[in-house]
């Protein structure tokens, strides 16, 4: 990697709590981010799920990539260990 190619990248923003409702099967059903009412989930597009680091501190995390009643595209993560839901901008 050249010291140019360096420049261009930049850390991931910090993790955001945010409040999720899912159905009985474990669908996200509504997405409430800080601040803002609560949105309805019209669509999941892709899923997947990360565990990692086992020897260390345990990660282990489904990812979530959903639609909202507003159109906006948001991926959620659900943290496995501690029952918390997440959002992450790139």
């Amino acid at each position: 990697m050249s010291s140019s190619d360096r420049h261009h990248l930049r850390p991931l923003d910090q993790p955001c709590t945010v409040t999720v409702h899912t159905d009985k099967h474990g669908e996200p059903v509504h997405v409430r981010l800080p601040g803002k009412p609560a949105r309805q989930v019209e669509a999941v597009r892709e899923r997947w799920r990360i565990d990692d680091e086992w020897w260390r501190k345990p990660i282990s995390r489904e990812y979530i990539a959903v639609v909202l009643d507003d159109g906006r595209a948001l991926t959620l993560y659900h943290d496995l260990v501690d029952g918390s839901w997440y959002t992450q901008k790139g």
